[in-house]
């Protein structure tokens, strides 16, 4: 395992460096130099495997030695908490120590810092440029520095920054700085409070957490902001130190005029409350003409922005300013708040008008209550004055319409017709169609007549009412809009997939105008309208003539929806749930293809595991297809002629040059997962293949982030989804960090013409399958069990003293760890290799549960997350059942996996199945168990379920028992109760981890750690 760590030096340059687990137990120590870190290729090496951005930057680094001053234990360097090589001792002092590291400039290090920055990654297996697999972690200076990047990142996307004037030792400087206010600024003061140890380790620069993250926030803002002006053009070249903002050298060339360096202290201080009142402002549209209106009612000007007021620490109390200039309850109410009430309201209106100049006018009067408007200036209030207000801490209040009111826009209205010299059939798009497409003016969705175009083209710029409704019109993106339809009201015919980019991307521009609404007909209609192929009792295809069995109706309509894509040109993510058959429906494509005519080879990969099932499947129900396996070290070169060939996601990577040589008529990607991580080798692999329409199969389009949806999404249609960058600030960021449900119904109609997904409990599904029925078995701890888990809780609890930010939640995480472990045994723990019997009551419960599944004739699959605790559990198990058990996981080949299915699978094999969640929970057919029993949670529901789903699947005769064993009165059963909530989270495309739990107060974590009275048994 390796652990990668990171240093912001004191020069303003980011060091990266590396630990390696496997060498603090051979390498001796040399000197200074540190004897477990990874030489500065080794860190490039990790870098790289992370992904092609760093690997880019990687080559970019210097290759430096820096000094650090690390905890000492005797003569040697204690490891890191998170390399898993056991506790370090007592009696630890601080040592210098030299470690070989990469040096970026800051340039590089900002982007490497939001290549890495991933807030639900605790650690990942990678694989190296020599081929190895690894583990690789983040260390807390790492996920640290990656925190403050992102608050940097995200202050600058949200103009959340300000000029400053500094002077530095090569002279005065234009710099900017974070403005961070409200929950940015407890976010701020929590990075700061959280800044680890390690992060400050640097020998000869003292430094406090807080300094520390000042300097690295004050130069990762100012770079990032220089990044986002350098994109943005000028009118014309700015002078001294406006330029100095703007450019890449923040130098000046003399000291700063001291009338703007004032000017600029007022102007930044004109930004911070006061504290004593707050204000609001509502604005009011003229009276006679709301929206619901009748047509040719004449809107007035007269516009009303009022102004509240309250105390500040009372945000309900919101008065009008008019009630300060009576002696009315309202004013005697302010007064028992702010003692001199008109004065505090005057002092802070007066700083209001500095964001919001049409506020002067009421400033002139001797009693101030607010300002009348015309419509220009309702308008630059509501786009220009109101988010500053917003963002300066002040209330704002707008019409309703205001925040869902229409874009004026382009419709484009699509009709396809078929490619020249193609027959068109009904009910049929060829994949070569071209559509005609006609551009249309639209407010929103609904394009507007020719006699409404002549309004507004008579309108001035500002609001206007239309259709009942009022609309803001900028006259030159209307005037732009006009040559627009004159030049291309009838555009070129264009293909269905750029059509689709324009339908599915709601940021789409066409000559600087926004595209809001595209109506097609036919095939594409259906597709954009979500009703491709999914029409109930619509829209199925029978099974084609060489294809051998019978296809259930919903199999059907899986069938006819994934031709449709695929004589449209697009690609598809067949994502229905675990055993519902996803292999079948794919077959029957292909064969329904091959009885077509159609020719060329289809790619299809899957892992290791899953090869036997394909041939055999495909001998099974599509014997006219002709296959070939490109797998094993004696492998040959594909054969062309081959109607589906098959490999593997190892055989792809080492052959991907000799597979990009072929044109294959389509690629295959089953448990696609496996190409979730966009900078894995494997997944490079197949993105680079050359071929027809690709199909994604997976029963988790989602398991832990969206980035995973994007990859697979991405992967079945290059490109129609946009980057993954755009993709996370668009979709993953409000629905991952907000729980935003708009955004998420959203990003489901965007996916939905192209991922189709059955569950199990869909109407017309269930039946199909028998049932199933689910149990949680409460066990008691023993009482080592006991002594051994309060021991771990007052452990974490004694180190949570003191302790924030990531180094807390790393804590947090690695306790939970210990704890499922003391709950499944005492022997898994404390890696003695002791005996079993006797002292874990979840594995007497195990064998309970066992004992009578075999005494009823049943079959059982075990799963436990842990592959090292099934090797203790496997020989415990066969003795105390007297039968044989049999045990599969990760680190068996691929002929021993397969073998062990096949004697599972066969009528006399073995009863009992102990397997690893990670190796065992996909892919496999073990639809012989009938009972299923989940030993310890992974508290990631969709594996639970993919888990089960190796035996509750088509195919499956009998009920299904599925049961979950959990510790009563520890953390176990508390979160079991708690894991209702993200099932249905993940229901909603959005899948998380434990990092919850690392977020909850110490008096919170304390009760959900601590042991009930029930906990221990007799």
């Amino acid at each position: 395992m390796y652990v990668l760590h990171a240093l912001w030096r004191a020069d303003g340059r980011l060091g990266v460096w590396a630990e390696d687990a496997g060498a603090f137990t051979g390498r001796t120590v040399q000197g200074a130099r540190h004897p477990y870190a990874c030489s500065a290729s080794e860190v490039a090496g990790l870098l790289a495997a992370t992904g092609p951005g760093p690997a880019w930057l990687a080559e970019r680094g210097a290759e430096r030695w820096m000094s650090l001053r690390l905890p000492t234990l005797g003569s040697r360097p204690a490891p890191s908490p998170d390399l898993p090589v056991g506790s370090t001792g007592k009696g630890q002092g601080l040592q210098a120590w030299r470690v070989p590291a990469l040096v970026f400039d800051r340039a590089e290090a900002a982007q490497l810092l939001g290549e890495l920055f991933d807030p639900y990654w605790p650690g990942t297996t990678v694989e190296l440029a020599d081929g190895r697999t690894a583990e690789l972690a983040y260390g807390a200076s790492l996920r640290w520095l990656t925190a403050v990047h992102d608050l940097a990142w995200r202050l600058v996307g949200r103009g959340r920054v300000l000029p400053a004037l500094a002077e530095e030792e090569s002279g005065w400087a234009a710099r900017w700085r974070p403005a961070p206010d409200g929950p940015v600024g407890r976010e701020a003061a929590a990075l700061a409070a959280g800044c680890p140890p390690i992060a400050r380790a640097e020998d000869g620069a003292e430094r406090t957490g807080a300094a520390l993250f000042t300097a690295v926030l004050d130069a990762l803002t100012d770079h990032e902001t220089r990044t986002a002006l350098a994109a943005q053009p000028t009118a014309e070249p700015p002078k001294d130190w406006l330029e100095a903002l703007r450019g890449a050298d923040p130098r000046l060339p003399a000291p700063p005029d001291p009338e703007v360096a004032a000017r600029l202290a007022v102007w930044t201080a004109g930004t911070e409350p006061t504290g004593e009142v707050r204000l609001a402002f509502r604005l009011a549209e003229p009276l006679g003409t709301a929206p619901d209106d009748p047509e040719g009612a004449a809107p007035e000007e007269n516009w009303r922005l009022d102004v509240l007021a309250g105390p500040a620490d009372r945000p309900s109390l919101l008065l009008p300013a008019a009630e300060l200039w009576s002696d009315g309850p309202g004013f005697a109410a302010l007064s028992r708040s702010l003692g001199d009430p008109v004065e505090a309201y005057l002092a802070e209106l007066d700083r209001a008008a500095r964001l919001c100049p049409e506020l002067r006018v009421a400033l002139h009067r001797t009693r101030p209550t607010g300002v009348d408007l015309d419509r220009a200036g309702a308008l630059a209030f509501l786009r220009d004055a109101a988010p500053l207000l917003t963002a300066a801490g002040y209330g704002v209040l707008l019409p309703a319409w205001w925040r869902r009111r229409p874009r004026l826009g382009l419709a484009a209205t699509a009709h396809s017709r078929p490619a020249p010299g193609a027959v068109k059939r009904a009910e049929q798009a060829d994949r070569d169609a071209l559509v005609d497409f006609r551009w249309q003016l639209a407010v929103g969705e609904q394009p507007l007549t020719q006699e409404e175009l002549d309004e507004l083209a008579g309108a001035q710029q500002g609001l206007v009412r239309l259709r009942g409704q009022w609309v803001e019109v900028d006259a030159a993106q209307l005037a732009a809009a006009l040559r627009f339809l004159a030049a291309r009201r009838d555009d070129p015919q264009l293909d269905a997939a750029a059509l689709l980019r324009l339908a599915l991307d709601d940021g789409a521009v066409v000559d600087g105008l926004p595209v809001t609404v595209v109506h097609a007909d036919g095939p594409l209609g259906d597709l954009l309208t979500g009703r491709l192929g999914r029409l109930p009792g619509a829209h199925r295809i029978p099974p084609p003539p060489g294809f051998v069995g019978e296809l259930l109706p919903y199999q059907e309509r899986g069938l006819a929806w994934l031709d449709a894509l695929g004589r449209l040109g697009l690609g598809a993510v067949l994502a229905d749930d675990m055993g519902l058959g996803k292999t079948v429906q794919t077959l029957a494509l292909l064969a329904l293809e091959q009885a077509r005519g159609a020719r060329g080879p289809v790619l299809l990969v899957c892992p290791t595991s899953l090869v036997g099932n394909w041939q055999r499947e495909a001998a099974r129900f599509a014997p006219a297809l002709r296959v070939h396996l490109h797998h094993g070290p004696d492998r040959t070169a594909p054969d062309p002629a081959a109607d589906l060939v098959i490999t593997t996601y190892g055989v792809l990577q080492r052959d991907a040059a000799a597979l990009r040589g072929i044109r294959w008529r389509r690629v295959v990607a089953d448990e696609a997962q496996h190409i979730k991580n966009r900078g894995a080798r494997q997944a490079r692999a197949i993105r680079s293949l050359r071929s027809g329409p690709r199909i994604a199969l997976t029963g988790t389009p989602v398991e832990n982030r969206l980035a995973e949806l994007h990859a697979v999404l991405d992967f079945a249609n290059p490109g129609l989804f946009g980057t993954a960058e755009s993709f996370k600030g668009r979709y993953a960021v409000p629905i991952e960090q907000s729980g935003n449900r708009e955004v998420a119904a959203r990003l489901q109609r965007l996916t939905g013409p192209f991922l189709l997904r059955r569950l199990k409990s869909d109407p017309g599904i269930g039946e199909q399958l028998p049932a199933k029925q689910e149990f949680t078995v409460r066990c008691n701890l023993t009482p080592e069990q006991a002594g051994l888990y309060q021991a771990v809780v007052a452990d974490l609890l004694r180190r949570l003293n003191g302790v924030h930010g990531v180094e807390r939640k790393g804590a947090v995480l690695a306790a939970l760890g210990r704890l499922k472990q003391v709950c499944n045994h005492p022997a898994q723990l404390l890696h003695d290799n002791s005996p079993l019997g006797g002292r874990s009551g979840k594995v007497e419960r195990l064998v309970a549960l066992l004992r009578e599944a075999l005494a009823e004739g049943d079959r059982v699959l075990v799963f436990t997350q842990y592959a090292e605790f099934g090797a203790l559990l496997q020989p415990h198990l066969r003795r105390r059942l007297g039968a044989q058990v049999l045990h599969l996981h990760g680190g068996l080949s691929a002929p021993r996996r397969q073998e062990l299915v096949d004697r599972f699978q066969s009528p006399d094999g073995p009863r009992v199945f102990l397997l690893s969640l990670k190796a065992g929970g996909t892919g496999l057919n073990l639809t012989a168990a009938n009972q299923v029993i989940h030993l310890d949670r992974w508290w990631n529901p969709a594996a639970e379920d993919q888990a089960t789903d190796r035996a509750h699947r088509i195919g499956q005769r009998r009920e299904v028992q599925v049961r979950r064993l959990v510790c009563v009165g520890t953390v176990e059963e508390r979160i079991a109760e708690l894991l209702q909530a993200k099932r249905e989270l993940a229901d909603a495309v959005v899948g998380v981890g434990e990092q919850w739990l690392t977020e909850l107060p110490a008096e919170q974590l304390r009760e959900l750690l601590t042991l009930s009275a029930d906990a221990v048994g007799e």
